[in-house]
């Protein structure tokens, strides 16, 4: 077949092509760089797109034009292997996913002094050079050197809304990147960012055991049970929590929905006789704790309650920035931020509808050991 010079597709062509690449793809790996696809197959998406009859007694030469103008722009190729008809059509033919849409370019700007190293390494991907741009911009800005951990300082670094499209979790951000001279090496990058080193606690099944045989997470104080999301929020309080007045029994990482499950382990002779809860402002973040409150209301356990202040302290801290949750309905976002106090139940609405969140770690350990509000939340 005599290619012809490669020109721009018409809308039905267009259409046709995404056909092509939806049918083909259909069920298999998402990655692969072309699927193969039948002729017969073919002809019934070409009949169904430019609404032709197989009667037609020009449908053969139709293909044949069809498949030369997909073959010459690139989405196609046919296969050697014939129907031997007097006009020929292909068996099967491969087709082509779309090309990835190309990278922006991420322009070098004006670099701290600690970053010059950068500049040997300006020919990387876009999401790398996204990392190394953040990172400036945070020194740039004659950031605290207060030691925080991991998560809060990633949240400090990367939470800005040019920088999710790369990382749309901003707090977990240095799980996703370990490249180069500053990101390889984690000790060094921990130096580097002023980083606190925090670790998630070994839970035990005995964690909420009576006295004699208390554990991680004992606090030994009073009859409180305040769980938290995540471990470095949780890790935070605990260090916090040293050297002032409480009245909790215990201060446990819920993992995140695990809670859901884990709060039924709780018993009548633990003695705990409130539950307060700590966690990310979104669907899921909101769903947890209602979750958990009806389990526990099922066992005859005290209600799963907010955290008050330290949601006022979220709301006043936090930047709101898209999450990879889609957007809810205002009825589900009314149904959830109705777990909340009253005051903000209509700021959360407003950011579930939005398909926004607040990261709990935006209450990091500076504002947990420098403000006083937030003691009412543990007594």
């Amino acid at each position: 077949m005599t290619k012809t010079e490669v020109t721009i597709l018409d809308r039905l062509d267009q259409e046709m092509l995404e056909a092509l690449r939806f049918r083909a793809s259909a069920g298999k790996r998402s990655s692969a760089r072309r699927h193969k696809l039948t002729m017969s197959d073919f002809k019934e998406i070409h009949r169904d797109v430019y609404r032709t009859s197989p009667v037609d007694a020009f449908e053969s030469r139709e293909i044949l034009k069809c498949l030369e103008r997909l073959e010459n722009q690139g989405g196609i190729r046919q296969m050697e292997k014939t129907d031997k008809e007097r006009l020929e059509l292909p068996m099967n033919l491969w087709v082509y996913s779309p090309p990835p849409p190309a990278e922006p370019e991420v322009t070098m700007p004006p670099l701290h002094e600690k970053m010059g190293r950068v500049a040997h390494e300006w020919n990387r991907k876009a999401k790398q050079l996204t990392a190394y741009v953040a990172v400036n911009e945070w020194l740039m800005s004659d950031p605290d050197p207060t030691l925080i951990p991991l998560c809060e300082r990633a949240l400090e670094i990367f939470g800005k809304g040019k920088f999710t499209t790369y990382f749309s979790e901003p707090e977990k951000a240095f799980r996703e990147i370990s490249f180069g001279w500053l990101f390889s090496d984690q000790q060094y990058m921990r130096d580097f960012l002023d980083i606190l080193k925090s670790e998630p606690p070994l839970l035990t099944e005995v964690y909420l055991a009576k006295a004699g045989k208390r554990g991680y997470a004992s606090m030994d104080r009073g009859d409180i049970l305040f769980v938290v999301e995540n471990y470095t929020t949780c890790w935070s309080m605990a260090e916090a929590l040293r050297t002032m007045d409480h009245g909790l029994g215990h201060l446990a990482w819920g993992i995140g929905k695990s809670f859901v499950s884990s709060v039924r382990s709780i018993r009548p002779d633990h003695g705990v006789a409130a539950i307060r809860y700590f966690g990310d402002l979104d669907a899921s973040g909101l769903a947890i704790p209602i979750r958990a409150n009806a389990q526990a209301r099922a066992a005859g356990l005290p209600p799963v309650l907010p955290a008050v202040k330290l949601y006022d302290a979220l709301f006043e801290l936090g930047t709101p920035l898209p999450g990879k949750e889609k957007p809810v309905t205002r009825d589900r976002a009314e149904e959830l931020a109705g777990w909340l106090c009253e005051r903000h139940r209509d700021r959360a609405v407003e950011l579930l509808i939005k398909g926004e969140r607040l990261a709990q770690e935006w209450v990091g350990l500076r504002h947990l050991c420098m403000a006083n509000a937030w003691h009412a939340d543990v007594r």
